[in-house]
């Protein structure tokens, strides 16, 4: 992990679930995280967190829907740190129901959140990437390839996450920076507290399983490229 050390990551959606777990991984391989998200109490208690294990963290709060508030947040991250080099869009959220029956106002959420965010963020920090390079941009993607009944707003967000990305690993080679799509599926956080869904928590990923993904490819040579990483529960056999 040396090569993580003193570099700084910007994760989005960090006060909670997979978020929290890749900002203290990172935090304890030496990179300096920002985080951000929408509850303070919680992005100040991962913050301390970081900082009572030796780690180094800061903390601004903001809305992923809010597009100039993902603007700002660039400015801040490079006042407190100079400089960026790794951005991880984590922030999203799913509702699930048939399409007849979901609110507008949940249709927006999910686009904007788990979708338009990354866009806007991603077009932020793309100077500051460039300055940093060889950088890296990690696009959480949770559904990636598949798409789910009774969440058809989710899935087209995910997929549309998906296809940024690729085009975007296209459009950024020459820059040296890296661009991948981190596909982790149903993983055992609060996320399934509101995505309802029929996943047994026992056969699902822990949040430590995407943390290992994430750090293979960060700690990865500049000249790998990994494009879609998914990984999914595979139920064992008993005994």
């Amino acid at each position: 992990m040396n090569r993580l050390k003193g570099r700084v990551a910007l994760i989005t959606g960090a006060s909670s679930g997979l978020g929290h777990a890749f900002a203290l991984a990172l935090a304890q391989s030496g990179v300096k995280v920002f985080l951000t998200a929408r509850r303070e109490e919680n992005l100040r208690r991962v913050a301390d967190e970081i900082t009572a294990a030796g780690g180094e963290a800061a903390y601004h709060v903001a809305d992923a829907r809010s597009v100039p508030a993902l603007y700002d947040l660039v400015d801040v991250v490079l006042a407190r740190y100079k400089k960026l080099e790794i951005l991880i869009n984590n922030a999203g959220l799913g509702y699930r129901a048939p399409l007849s029956e979901i609110r507008r106002s949940e249709i927006a959420e999910m686009l904007e959140t788990n979708l338009a965010a990354a866009v806007y963020l991603t077009q932020a920090a793309l100077d500051a990437l460039k300055r940093g390079a060889p950088s890296d941009i990690v696009n959480v993607c949770s559904a990636g390839p598949e798409a789910l009944a009774e969440a058809t707003v989710y899935s087209a967000a995910e997929a549309g996450l998906a296809a940024f990305s690729r085009g975007l690993q296209a459009e950024l080679r020459p820059d040296n920076i890296r661009v991948t799509t981190l596909c982790p599926g149903s993983t055992d956080t609060e996320f399934f507290d509101r995505f309802r869904a029929d996943h047994d928590p026992a056969r699902m990923l822990s949040s430590q399983d995407a943390v290992r993904a994430l750090l293979y490819v960060l700690a990865s040579p500049p000249s790998v490229l990994h494009g879609d990483v998914v990984i999914r529960p595979h139920a064992l056999p008993p005994g």
